[in-house]
């Protein structure tokens, strides 16, 4: 069938290069196509779990993601009006719990250490796929710039709207998930030392339908904010839109006085539509395969996001390198150990959002019910599946 030699990504945002770098590992020739201009330092607060840092670990990036990280101790559930702590998840143990640490970072600043780590001229900005062609023993891309490219395998990395996926696969892409946030960056250079602490914490009040997600990033000089509250609409064409201090404060001024301080010091504010997708039924078709949101967009709301991505890229690049004389035989693999897992994880995530607010025994039964009856598992034994998860050792199934 012809040995894989040369793979194109589509795609150079963190899934895209975390492909590119494991697949070069692994001994190949990798191109990136990436339709932006130029790559910045987009986005804002990320987590990466003890799953995905074991991916960095196997491809020797773990210290350049420690230095760019921060380590919170715990995860946290709270009242937002007294702040009371009813529920934490331990993570000074992570290591020694699930086999790595938990880190939380800013997302700009792990897509520069990732793209450090590939050769310059291996990414190719402004180029929009236009078209995708499967041939017998390779595929061809067509981009907006009336240029073309081919390689023995292609992996679509392209994200949530993935053309890689409307070419191919056909579907009806992402649709609005019925929640949106507003996002902000806040210094704590101003704040007291004691305005934040060191762990992730999940605000909420009486209700259902809002939520906060606060944590450190760039080793605690920043705090990242999530607000996230139910509305029925998203009307705009853009995803993320500029917003105000004041706009978010209206929607989130019933809060007690140690959030409201904090949201109160916010000054860049962003609003975004959080978008899902279906799960794709197909992940590879012949020399092609889906990656990351590209085959099953999650929200946001376990933070396995850009952790699945991160397996997916691991796995498929064993699987390759393994079978490179068979690259269908590899891409057929990859999606038979990939799949259970991601699919899993994208339905958590749409459970999940339904159960941010754990500030009462009844609200923390609720998601416990929800979780047994839907996956099998209370939540701490889905926190063991999930972080515990190592797929540098597990990659074959």
């Amino acid at each position: 069938m012809g040995t894989a030699r040369r793979i194109a990504v589509v795609g150079a945002g963190l899934g895209g290069l975390a492909t590119a770098i494991a697949l070069r590992q692994q001994g190949f020739e990798v191109d990136v196509y990436e339709q932006a201009a130029e790559l910045g330092a987009f986005g804002a607060g990320i987590n990466i779990s003890a799953n995905a840092v074991k991916v960095f670990a196997a491809l020797g990036l773990r210290d350049r993601l420690h230095e760019v990280s921060f380590e919170p101790r715990a995860l946290i559930w709270r009242n937002w009006h007294t702040d009371r702590i009813a529920r934490r998840v331990p993570l000074e143990r992570s290591r020694e719990r699930f086999g790595a640490t938990y880190y939380i970072m800013h997302r700009g600043d792990l897509h520069r250490v990732m793209q450090e780590a590939l050769p310059a001229e291996s990414i190719h900005l402004d180029k929009r796929c236009t078209g995708v062609e499967l041939r017998a023993a390779s595929a061809g891309l067509q981009f907006a710039d009336g240029t073309s490219a081919e390689a023995d395998v292609v992996i679509g990395a392209d994200g949530i709207h993935s053309a890689i996926r409307r070419h191919v696969f056909g579907g009806v892409g992402a649709r609005y998930a019925g929640t949106m946030c507003w996002r902000t960056l806040i210094p704590m250079e101003g704040l007291p030392p004691d305005a934040h602490n060191d762990c992730v914490n999940t605000w909420s009040g009486e209700g259902f339908e809002r939520f906060v997600i606060s944590y450190f990033v760039r080793q605690g000089r920043f705090i990242n904010v999530l607000c996230v509250m139910r509305q029925p609409e998203w009307t705009s064409d853009s995803w993320s839109l500029p917003s105000s201090r004041e706009e978010m404060l209206r929607a989130f001024g019933d809060t007690g006085p140690s959030l409201a301080r904090v949201l109160g010091a916010a000054d860049q504010v962003f609003k975004w539509g959080q978008f899902t997708g279906e799960p794709a039924a197909e992940w590879v078709r012949g020399r092609l395969a889906l990656l990351g949101d590209s085959a099953h967009a999650m929200l946001a709301t376990w933070g396995q996001g850009a952790c699945m991505a991160f397996e997916d890229a691991y796995v498929l690049a064993r699987w390759l390198g393994e079978h490179r004389d068979d690259p269908e035989r590899a891409l057929r693999g990859y999606e038979s150990v990939r799949k259970p897992r991601a699919t899993q994880v994208q339905a958590m995530s749409r459970v999940d959002v339904r159960f941010k607010k754990q500030t009462t025994a009844l609200d923390r039964l609720r998601r416990e019910w929800a979780y047994v009856q839907g996956f099998g598992k209370t939540t701490p034994q889905l926190y063991r599946w999930l972080f515990g998860y190592d797929p540098v050792t597990g990659w074959r199934g």
